[in-house]
């Protein structure tokens, strides 16, 4: 699985108990429940939860994550856990988390589309989150053009190198490319790619 896209960003903050009777109450100042950020997303949008770490409760689960990818988000993104993860999977939308657990209670969600931290970095809203099975990246949105090149390039030069070690290729100057390899690269881009 793999996403890109511009980040939607969920803001959460600690529980409390004497609050939790109206955390999840629609029109509440704690409103547990994030209708509103998901009702938000635009086609494309990587959902970015700010869970704060919390490993052993969700607060998305399969039905939420179902809503986003009715609203056309790419993918979602939290550094806590999920609910009903053989769900989720069902639905096809790319989910990055800490993993499966159980519903909570100790995190609401306050606000969205404000600067939060996930996973112990900064993610500003419309920062590009990049996010597959090896990992999550998140790019300023002012760097966004330059490195978009620089991974566009990257991506089709591995493409290129997996063709031609199907076709039987050797390893040697093909990875890492040598002159030869380099050329036929920018040839093959240009021809196959346009670019």
């Amino acid at each position: 699985m793999k996403c890109v896209g511009p980040a939607l960003t969920i803001r959460s903050v600690p529980g409390r108990e004497d609050l939790t009777p109206i955390a999840y109450a629609p029109e509440t100042a704690f409103p547990g429940h994030p209708d509103d950020a998901i009702d938000a997303i635009q086609p494309g949008d990587v959902v970015v939860l700010d869970g704060r770490g919390v490993t052993d409760e969700g607060l998305f689960g399969d039905l939420l994550t179902l809503r986003m990818k009715t609203q056309g988000a790419a993918g979602s993104v939290s550094d806590m856990g999920v609910r009903d993860s053989s769900r989720i999977l069902k639905t096809g939308l790319p989910t990055f988390s800490r993993g499966p657990c159980s519903p909570g209670g100790s995190v609401y969600n306050v606000d969205f589309n404000v600067p939060i931290g996930c996973a112990g970095v900064l993610v500003c809203p419309g920062d590009v989150i990049s996010a597959d099975d090896d990992g999550t990246i998140v790019i300023p949105a002012a760097m966004t053009p330059p490195i978009a090149e620089q991974v566009m390039e990257h991506e089709d030069r591995e493409d290129f190198i997996r063709i031609q070690l199907g076709q039987g290729a050797p390893l040697q100057g093909l990875y890492p490319m040598g002159e030869e390899w380099e050329a036929r690269f920018r040839a093959w881009r240009l021809q196959e790619l346009g670019r």
